[in-house]
């Protein structure tokens, strides 16, 4: 039986080998996996993702709200 935890929207399923005893594998609806040497790094890289995630919407909405106030023009939403 394949030992299978959740972290986030992420299911991580221990795929040790020969040389990785500890290897897991991330997984993400049908089409995305992703492996890791050991649950600790496909942890640290979920979070990662999630803070990447989180920064990159963040900015979208600086932008917006700079804009609504009109401390910045549409010309210059490029950055």
């Amino acid at each position: 039986m394949v030992n299978m935890k959740k972290h986030r929207t992420y299911k991580i399923e221990e795929t040790p080998n020969e040389k990785y005893p500890q290897m897991v594998t991330v997984i993400k609806g049908k089409n995305f996996t992703k492996k890791f040497i050991s649950e600790e790094k496909a942890i640290i890289w979920i979070e990662k993702e999630a803070a990447e995630k989180l920064i990159n919407r963040g900015n979208k909405k600086v932008k917006y709200e700079l804009e609504s106030i009109g401390f910045i023009s549409e010309d210059s939403m490029a950055w």
